[in-house]
């Protein structure tokens, strides 16, 4: 009677069936640990998404019925305000809340287990594409190796771990929804792609760009056949078909996907507009302005933006986007094609026409293939119809994470090849090609793994991160319940990017939400990045923030005032500048809000190149600060005082360039400089000699081509414009040298560039541009590979006159 209870255990066959779906994503997790680099850091793009994403986690609480906010302070009535971000669904930061609850506050143990959590989610989204398309191709090989290749893009393997609701988690919804759709199309179960398209839009929005083709094929199809077998009948047979239609169920799919991603969204807003007590418009919460933007109904928002929104640079970009995801990591750079981050300004029609080939080539895949192909048609198209709905925000060139829906063009592009490659071939040749297919797939996902593990890589900043993160971790141990103040905004540790996930939990009274960072309110603790020994710090063994009590930040904007005028500034200007102890600091008294409205650059050239991020070595310099202007929150404004504080990476400096400019006109090259200062290190011996032995090569190189205030030497062979002086000295090199290229054929300039018909190429006289030593000046500039017309040049003095120019013609 017990028969039925006896213990049965699997044979070999059936371990081998439930085993080898397994084997996919534990290889593709391990081959990310192994060689993904050091990636549980913030230094790299990601590093925003990652922190924000991160601290509406951690605040996620029934506390606060559970809205999604980046922070959460405390007013002067003790009660609780928010800075809401609430355009996501619940379910994404819900998961990451699950995963770092057990790590109790420990920042950096909190962000390896969320990006561990990423990994495991983007290699579950290979393993439901695997399925996916080996039922769709009949051949678990060719899955494999098509998943491979399509995971191996770009987009994918340097998205693979970063915490953030539009990349990874995405992606992974994407991947059961389309695993939901091949097992609909072949086997009829429609209740399971519903509850799988509502577990995918719980944690992402992009799922809807691979229903709207799916659905839209599918009743487009039902629609033919309904209306062919319809045509010979009478009225009320057509009006049957019409019914039999809207009842369809793809009409039914639609409809919850659309009902239920309301529902959540409606969670959302309902929650930010009680967060700030039911006043204002309806327009106002979050979750209603964000959709505003998206679809176009922020004129504002459009009107500061209108020179990117043109149809044509939106379609280059995504074609880009397309070619990016269909070409393997791997592949891309063994053959010289290089894929940006952030996305270049200006997208070249080749780099376009790879992307637009890449879909041509996986629609006609798709139109020629047999069999069931609705979910590899949605797949194809699944970018296209999430970036056309949302023109008016993938058009930012840093939204890279919007490049994500084309993995899976790129998918279908593969599997159809590969699907193809086998049928040619036939029987056992076919399949052991497809075998050779998934050896050399993985093989270009390792490395494809390995290169993208070592972008923006950085063993000194994570080594700083590191510590930053633990010094972090002890000061909210000792401030906990207790009111706390962060100062400056723009400190090391605490930058805006960082600080709302730091700080994430603990609520922070009055925490740097509008006002000066100098004003004299008081809390129990005070967090910085600035040392001084005489307000008694409480963390004396800190290296990078520390911990004051009792002190407000007016005490320490006085403090760093006070340390910065006892010593001589390294240059001055409208604003003295210092450079010291790791930092770059501005300083001007008396300063009036006027001073600092105009926009500030801070460019650090360094003495090697290759100490750069890899996004930066293009420029030749790091931005330590430019795309964000000064204003109320960014100032420490105080006494009449105005000061700022840079942090300068660990490298050594060959030069930095400071100052301020203003927009003259609605393009980013009519801009009028108001000041600039260049700080440089004086060379040493060895500089010396080389800066010596190169002016003695270009002044017995031949004769200038114009004598003015400077002897200009054009070298045609090198393509290069010298300016040699002597006697010369910092008076006769200040300022800032412009230099302007007029090409034979303005087709050759950057798109941004033909409209004025030349190309800039200004500088100022100080390292790598230029050098002074030993009475003499020199700067040579690389000239742009195109033919030349002319060239004009000279020196200025910005917000002054204009010292000398000179008009070269080269052309013949």
């Amino acid at each position: 009677m017990y028969s039925s209870f006896a213990l049965r255990f699997p044979s070999a066959a059936e371990w081998r069936g439930r085993l080898i779906p397994l084997a996919l994503p534990l290889a593709m997790f391990v081959a990310l640990l192994a060689l993904g680099g050091d990636r549980w850091h913030f230094y790299r793009n990601d590093n925003w998404n990652t922190a924000k994403t991160l601290a509406i986690a951690k605040n996620l609480s029934p506390d606060h019925n559970f809205r999604l906010a980046e922070r959460i302070w405390r007013d002067a009535d003790g009660g609780f305000q928010y800075d809401l971000y609430g355009r996501f669904p619940i379910g994404g930061f819900a998961l990451i809340k699950l995963a770092i609850l057990p790590f109790g506050g420990d920042v950096a143990s909190e962000i390896v287990a969320a990006r561990v959590l990423m990994l495991l989610m983007f290699c579950g989204a290979a393993a439901l594409a695997c399925l996916a398309v080996a039922r769709i191709a009949g051949s678990r090989p060719v899955a494999l190796a098509a998943v491979l290749l399509a995971f191996s893009g770009f987009y994918a393997v340097y998205a693979a771990d970063e915490v953030f609701n539009e990349s990874v988690m995405d992606l992974f919804g994407a991947a059961l929804v389309f695993h939901g759709m091949a097992v609909f199309v072949q086997e009829g179960r429609f209740r399971q792609l519903l509850v799988k398209t509502c577990a995918a839009l719980l944690i992402g929005w992009h799922v809807y760009g691979l229903l709207l083709p799916f659905i839209a094929l599918g009743l487009g199809g039902e629609a033919i056949a309904l209306l062919r077998s319809a045509a010979s009948s009478s009225g009320e047979k057509a009006r049957a078909a019409l019914i039999a239609l809207i009842r369809s169920r793809y009409a039914a799919l639609g409809a919850v996907a659309i009902l239920f991603g309301s529902a959540l969204l409606a969670f959302n807003f309902a929650n930010e507009y009680a967060a700030r007590g039911g006043d204002g418009a309806l327009s106002a919460p979050p979750s209603a302005s964000a959709a505003l933007k998206r679809f176009g109904r922020d004129e504002e928002f459009n009107e500061h933006r209108a020179d990117e929104l043109g149809w044509g640079k939106f379609m280059r970009r995504q074609f880009y986007r397309a070619g990016a995801a269909s070409v393997p990591h791997s592949v891309a750079r063994a053959v010289g094609y290089d894929f940006q981050l952030p996305e270049p300004f200006d997208i070249t029609l080749a780099q376009a026409a790879l992307g637009a080939a890449a879909t041509v080539a996986a629609l006609a895949g798709v139109a020629l293939a047999r069999g069931r192909r609705l979910p590899l048609a949605s797949a194809v198209l699944f970018g296209f119809c999430w970036s056309i709905p949302m023109y008016y925000n993938t058009f930012e060139r840093y939204h890279y994470f919007e490049g994500l829906p084309y993995i899976w063009l790129a998918l279908a592009l593969f599997a159809l090849a590969l699907m193809g490659a086998r049928r040619l071939l036939g029987g056992r040749t076919g399949e052991r090609v497809s075998l050779g297919f998934c050896a050399a797939a993985a093989l270009v996902f390792a490395l494809s793994v390995f290169h993208a593990g070592r972008l923006d890589r950085d063993a000194a900043k994570a080594e700083r991160e590191k510590t930053e993160m633990a010094e972090i971790s002890a000061i909210r141990d000792m401030t906990r319940g207790k009111s706390v103040e962060i100062f400056p905004y723009n400190s090391s540790a605490i930058t805006e990017r960082h600080k709302s996930y730091y700080t994430a939990g603990s609520y922070y009274k009055s925490f740097r939400h509008g006002g000066s960072p100098c004003e004299p309110r008081r809390a129990d603790f005070a967090i910085s990045h600035y040392r001084d020994d005489s307000l008694n710090p409480l963390t004396p063994g800190h290296r990078f923030v520390f911990l004051y009590e009792g002190m407000s930040p007016l005490d320490l904007c006085r403090a760093e005032r006070r340390r910065l005028e006892a010593s001589e500034p390294a240059a001055r200007s409208v604003f003295d500048v210092y450079l010291q102890d790791g930092a770059l600091a501005y300083l001007k008294a008396p300063c009036e809000p006027s001073d600092y409205e105009a926009r500030f650059f801070a460019h650090l050239y360094p003495a090697d190149p290759n100490d750069l991020p890899a996004k930066d070595r293009r420029n030749g310099y790091l931005k330590l600060r430019e795309w964000h202007a000064w204003h109320p929150n960014g100032v420490s404004a105080f006494d009449g005082a105005c000061l700022m504080t840079l942090q300068t990476p660990d490298y050594p400096a060959a030069a930095i360039r400071a100052g301020q400019w203003v927009w003259s006109g609605e393009r980013r090259w009519e801009a009028d400089m108001l000041w600039e200062v260049a700080i440089a290190p004086p060379p040493d011996a060895e500089a010396l000699a080389f800066y010596e032995k190169t002016y003695q090569a270009i002044e017995s190189s031949g004769e200038p081509v114009e004598r003015t205030a400077f002897d200009l030497y054009l070298d045609r062979d090198r393509n290069t414009l010298s300016y040699l002086k002597e006697p010369c000295g910092e008076d006769d090199a200040r300022g800032r040298f412009f230099l302007s290229v007029h090409p034979v054929d303005v087709a050759d300039l950057p798109e941004d560039r033909r409209e004025i018909g030349h190309e800039s190429l200004n500088f100022t006289f100080a390292p790598p541009a230029g050098a002074i030593f030993d009475g003499k000046c020199m700067a040579t500039r690389q000239l742009p590979d195109y033919e030349i017309a002319r060239i004009e040049t000279g020196q200025w003095i910005p917000g002054g006159e204009r010292l000398w120019d000179a008009e070269i013609v080269v052309g013949d």
